[in-house]
């Protein structure tokens, strides 16, 4: 037996709290104590990101329509936000994490797993180290974090909830069970509106509800879903924390446009720069696509949206544009204006060497150095160092900085 499995399993969900609003009244202590929403301006056509504690007492939520936040609160402060301060901010508390572990596994830009068993040792009780974590990072980044202790991944992810905002909850090992018993089903991570629909139409309220259900019952209603189900509502999770992040499965990058856009060409250079985006990503994980995907939302909110698979893997910006592009106009079906355009880069993989063709090898070699040096540039200067093929036309109509054009939702267009 490893000498891991003898050891009193302790992991740690962290969860930075009120993130993109957080890191905002950071950069301007002028807006510490204010309700910050960071989404859209007003007028904007978006839907809050972020909202700030005190932007919450005031009722403002995650995913509510801009225009109803303003009516709600008035007095806020209005954010589009940045992506790039996000991510360097992620990046500081994910390092802070590493100093009290190697095995830090980054759930998303603001949450992420710490496997703290057998560090006991170095570090003294769970909740003391809980304690020196939270005020390392507040002290070095500025930013509150709420910490859930526990057993296993999902036990630790729901006493993050219970500590929110800016708290520390540890779950005992032994105690899972009645700490889940009385919560509604929906605070099982994994049951989304509709399965706790169905639960609830079947008297499913809480998870003691549902941990009374046979297994072989929720087999049958959710297939393989059902038993994971049984499992959680024991409060048992048999995910390990990986020492880094899973490989993505995608890459997107969508946003609305200001006014909805009449002119296909604008929508076709808007499309060419959200590709190009996606695509340099790709390339900074080492990544190729095997699929291209395109999403067109009209002004009357109806959707048109397919992909294509591409013949080789790619994580070239024109290979992926003209796929993009082509499948633009195989679904652009309608003569309304577009509300919104987006790309997927989907199916992929570890970019590797490709197959070249009898004569195209030195026109591939010369993209090939082209695209190096272009990601080199902006890697060192920003995006907007360079401006390239038809995002070219975007100039007029967009402010920009170093990180690219200022898009309507440019904390999550990245």
């Amino acid at each position: 037996m490893a000498l891991r499995d003898k050891l009193t399993a302790i992991i740690f969900h962290i969860d930075i709290d009120a993130f993109f609003a957080s890191v905002e009244q950071v950069l301007d202590p002028v807006l510490r104590g204010r309700p910050v929403i960071v989404g859209g301006r007003p007028g904007d056509r978006s839907v809050v990101a972020s909202a700030s504690y005190e932007a919450r007492a005031r009722g403002v939520r995650t995913a509510m329509p801009i225009a109803q936040a303003c009516r709600i609160c008035p007095e806020g402060v209005f954010l589009r936000g940045t992506w790039a301060h996000y991510e360097q901010a992620s990046s500081r508390v994910f390092a802070i994490c590493r100093d009290f572990t190697p095995v830090v596994e980054p759930a998303s830009v603001d949450d992420g797993y710490l496997d703290m068993t057998g560090t006991g040792r170095l570090w003294g009780l769970p909740l003391a180290t809980a304690s020196r974590l939270h005020a390392r990072v507040l002290a070095e980044t500025g930013l509150n974090v709420s910490i859930g202790i526990g057993g296993n991944r999902l036990i630790a992810r729901v006493a993050t909830d219970l500590a929110k905002p800016n708290g520390i909850a540890w779950v005992w090992q032994g105690y899972e069970r009645e700490f889940l018993a009385p919560m509604d089903i929906e605070a099982l991570p994994g049951i989304g509106r509709r399965t706790a629909e169905r639960l609830r139409r079947s008297g499913v309220h809480r998870v003691s509800d549902l941990a009374l259900l046979p297994r072989d019952l929720l087999r049958r209603e959710f297939g393989v879903a059902g038993e994971q189900l049984a499992g959680r509502a024991a409060g048992r999770d048999g995910c390990e924390v990986a020492a880094s992040a899973r490989q993505r499965r995608s890459i997107s990058r969508e946003t609305s446009f200001e006014r909805d856009e009449p002119d296909r060409g604008a929508a076709a250079a808007m499309l060419y720069y959200l590709t190009e985006r996606a695509a340099w990503s790709l390339r900074s994980e080492r990544l190729a696509c095997g699929a291209v995907a395109v999403k067109l939302r009209y002004s009357d909110y109806v959707t048109s949206a397919g992909s294509q698979a591409l013949v080789e893997p790619s994580d070239r910006d024109a290979v992926l544009f003209a796929a993009a592009r082509g499948l633009m106009e195989r679904l652009d079906t309608r003569r309304r204006a577009l509300r919104l355009v987006g790309v997927c880069l989907e199916k992929l993989k570890p970019a590797g060497l490709r197959q070249l063709g009898l004569f195209d090898e030195p026109a591939a070699r010369r993209n090939g150095g082209l695209l190096a040096a272009q990601d080199a540039i902006r890697e060192r200067f920003g995006f907007a160092a360079l401006v390239t093929g038809r995002s070219i036309e975007l100039l007029n109509d967009y402010e920009s900085d170093q990180n690219g054009f200022r898009l309507r939702t440019s904390c999550l267009t990245r």
